[in-house]
C-alpha cells in the first residue's frame, strides 16, 4: 500500500509499504479522506514548534478489519472519523481541564493519516476516539471535524458576550471556521484580515464579514468607519506571530487575544508589556481538541450549522499528495485541500 512519508531531509515521498498487521485490540481502516492541515505544511516546509514525522491527522475511513478481541460484524464496514489523540482523563493535566497537555495525548495511528490503510491503536480504541459518520456526511466533510473541534475548544476558553466585535488574522480554513463560529455565537462585527489577496477575495465571496487586505490601511479605516468600535476579541489564526503587537494595539481595553495558529519554532516577537498591563489585555492560547469537542463538531456539521463544503476548494488523490503539499505551500488559490483515497 502507499503512504506519504516525511524524510529526515524534510522531503516527502510517497512510499510503498506492507499492509499493517493488526494486534488483537487494534482496528484497521481503509482511508476515505484526510485533510492537509497548515501544521502538516509547516512540518514539511518550515520548522514547526510541535514537529512530527506523521503527515495527516484529519482522518476518515471505513473499518476493514478488527483484532481478535472484537466481533467483526459489529465494526467492519462502518464509516468513521478518527481522533488521532486521546488523553488519559486522570492525570494532573486532565483533571485541571488541560487534556491536550496530557503526556498520553500523542499520535496513536500508524503509519500516518495520509496512507491507504491505517492502524488505530488499542489506546485510541479504548478511549472511544472513533466516531461513526452519518450516511448524510461525506468523507471529505468528516475530515473537517477535527479542525472545527479545535476551534470550538478555543472558543470555550473565551469570555465572549453576544454582540461583541471579533477580528480574525488569517483567512485560511481555520480563520474561516472561526468566522463561521463567530456568526453562530452572535458577533456584531467580524473583521477578517489576510495579506493574501486570493484569501481576502475568497472571504468576501462566502460572506465571512468585513474582509480586508492586511498589507494596506483598510483595517484601520474600517474600524474608524464603524464608529471607532474596536474588537472585543482578536483570534490569531495564522502562524505569522508578527500580528501580535498589532493585535495589542487594536484590541479594546480589557479585550482578549487568542493565539490559535501554530507558530514556527523559536519565533520571538517584541511586544510592549506595559500596553498589555495598562489595557488589561487577556492573552490566551489553545491547542488541539478532545473527544468532547469532536462530538460537538460532528453535530454541527451533521446539522449543517457549519457548511464545511464552502471551505474545501481542492481534492487530490493520494497519488497526487506531494503535488497537493506544494500547491498549498505556494499559497495560490487553494484554501482547503483534502486527500481522497480513490
Amino acid at each position: 500500500m502507499k503512504a506519504l512519508k516525511l524524510l529526515s531531509n524534510k522531503k516527502i515521498s510517497l512510499v510503498e509499504i506492507d499492509v499493517p498487521i493488526i494486534k488483537d485490540k487494534e482496528i484497521l481502516i481503509n482511508l476515505g479522506s484526510c485533510g492537509i492541515c497548515g501544521s502538516d505544511v509547516r512540518n514539511v516546509f518550515a520548522d514547526s514548534c510541535k514537529p512530527t514525522s506523521k503527515l495527516g491527522h484529519e482522518i476518515t475511513g471505513t473499518i476493514v478489519k478488527v483484532g481478535k478481541s472484537f466481533n467483526g460484524k459489529d465494526y467492519e464496514g462502518k464509516r468513521v472519523f478518527v481522533n488521532h489523540h486521546a488523553p488519559c482523563n486522570s492525570c494532573h493535566y486532565c483533571i485541571h481541564g488541560n487534556e491536550t497537555m496530557c503526556n498520553k495525548f500523542t499520535d496513536n495511528i500508524f503509519p500516518c493519516g495520509i496512507s491507504e490503510k491505517i492502524i488505530l491503536s488499542e489506546w485510541i480504541v479504548n478511549n472511544q476516539s472513533i466516531f461513526e459518520l452519518p450516511d448524510s456526511m461525506s468523507f471529505e466533510e468528516g475530515s473537517m471535524i477535527e479542525p472545527l473541534a479545535c476551534c470550538i475548544r478555543g472558543w470555550k476558553k473565551l469570555s465572549f458576550v453576544k454582540g461583541d466585535a471579533v477580528l480574525i488574522f488569517g483567512i485560511g480554513p481555520i480563520g474561516i471556521l472561526h468566522a463561521m463560529l463567530a456568526k453562530i455565537y452572535g458577533a456584531s462585527t467580524i473583521y477578517c484580515v489576510d495579506i493574501n489577496k486570493n484569501k481576502v477575495n475568497f472571504g468576501k465571496k462566502i460572506n465571512l464579514g468585513i474582509c480586508v487586505d492586511g498589507r494596506t490601511s483598510e483595517l484601520e479605516d474600517c474600524i474608524d468607519l464603524n464608529d471607532g468600535v474596536r474588537p472585543d476579541l482578536i483570534i490569531i489564526a495564522t502562524y505569522d506571530m508578527s500580528v501580535l503587537p498589532k493585535s495589542i494595539e487594536i484590541i479594546r481595553k480589557g479585550g482578549t487575544i487568542l493565539i490559535f495558529g501554530e507558530p514556527q519554532k523559536e519565533i520571538h516577537v517584541n511586544v510592549d508589556i506595559n500596553k498589555i498591563y495598562s489595557k488589561e489585555v487577556r492573552l490566551l492560547t489553545t491547542y488541539a481538541a478532545t473527544n468532547e469537542e469532536i462530538h460537538e463538531a460532528l453535530y454541527m456539521i451533521t446539522k449543517k450549522e457549519i457548511d464545511v463544503n464552502k471551505i474545501i476548494t481542492h481534492r487530490y488523490s493520494i497519488l497526487e499528495s506531494k503535488a497537493a503539499f506544494k500547491k498549498l505551500h505556494d499559497r495560490n488559490d487553494v484554501i482547503k485541500a483534502i486527500i481522497i483515497n480513490k
